[in-house]
């Protein structure tokens, strides 16, 4: 008889840290998608990624927006699990709570989702015959 190997992606929750009420030391968002000019809806609703520097950890997460979740006065507390290569640290979106420098809780940023993401590469503004290779 041998021993069965432990799954590799056991219980998320067992996987799950905490960061608890910190200052932030940098905020960063990175758009995520294919970007499109004003005149074809912005960028207003495109997922970015949003990354938070606390101490000298970088956390990281997708979102609607480059809305800022956390101001640079703000203390916030959120759950975070590490990626499967155990290289980045991603946030646990629905865990963020923040304060406000009053300590009064503030939810911030766009927090709504969408069904389908952009695929679609931005087209040259030519007719396609025009376009070289």
């Amino acid at each position: 008889m041998h021993d069965a190997m432990p799954d590799k992606d056991t219980d998320i929750e067992s996987q799950v840290l905490t960061v608890d009420w910190s200052a932030i030391g940098d905020y960063r968002t990175a758009l995520r998608e294919p970007s499109r000019p004003p005149s074809k809806g912005g960028n207003t609703a495109a997922l970015h990624g949003h990354s938070i520097k606390i101490g000298d950890a970088w956390y990281s997460f997708l979102a609607l927006g480059a809305q800022k979740w956390v101001f640079a006065s703000d203390t916030v507390a959120f759950d975070w699990a590490w990626d499967a290569s155990r290289k980045y640290r991603n946030i646990v979106k629905d865990s963020i709570r923040t304060l406000d420098k009053n300590g009064v809780p503030v939810v911030r940023g766009n927090r709504g989702s969408k069904p389908k993401l952009r695929t679609a590469q931005m087209r040259l503004p030519a007719r396609r015959s025009e376009w070289k290779d």
